[in-house]
């Protein structure tokens, strides 16, 4: 009796997608879609692996892409799952050649200046200040793939509140790499 072995799809994403709330984004999506596998960065852009048919998935990819993000190429292969993913997680980035392109800092969006401006709130007047939609990206970016360890973040351990935002799904800090506040991040000082 033969074994049956998942099959799905490997997805190659190759553009801005890096430093842009991609991964993210692709979680989001499959969270909406109910779909099953995993995402993560690499030297090439990024990957995603998919245990359903991913038509839907492309579509959407390319209509609600991140403001700051730009799809160049998406690559499709087939996969064989070792076993079959029971929902869909960001994996760990991996490691490669740097193909893939950086993106540059972006201006501060509207929720965070609006947050930086609101008395009582935890980034009050921090200027240091982002989010996954905005704030430094090619000026802190030490090597590849876009991850704070890559980045001179690293040096800014996260206190619990901002590990809290990271790790949110639903936080427009999740996976925000440079995510910071007064109590863990850099300081301006004169």
């Amino acid at each position: 009796m033969a074994i049956d072995t998942p099959s799905g799809v490997q997805l190659r994403i190759r553009g801005k997608v890096q430093g842009v709330g991609f991964r993210p984004f692709v979680w989001q999506l499959a969270q909406q879609l109910r779909l099953h596998g995993d995402v993560c960065n690499d030297g090439d852009g990024v990957v995603v692996r998919l245990l359903e048919e991913p038509s839907q998935f492309i579509a959407a990819l390319y209509q609600d892409c991140p403001p700051l993000a730009r799809i160049d190429s998406v690559e499709h292969a087939s996969l064989v799952w070792e076993r079959a993913p029971t929902d869909f997680t960001i994996r760990q980035s991996a490691g490669g050649s740097m193909n893939t392109q950086i993106v540059p800092d972006a201006a501060t969006c509207p929720a965070c200046l609006a947050e930086m401006n609101t008395p009582g709130e935890r980034r009050y007047r921090y200027p240091f200040i982002n989010c996954t939609h905005c704030g430094p990206r090619f000026t802190i970016i030490r090597a590849m793939p876009y991850d704070r360890p890559f980045t001179v973040m690293a040096a800014f351990p996260l206190c619990p509140e901002c590990d809290s935002e990271y790790r949110d799904p639903y936080d427009r800090r999740f996976h925000a790499q440079p995510v910071a506040c007064p109590s863990c991040g850099p300081h301006l000082e004169w």
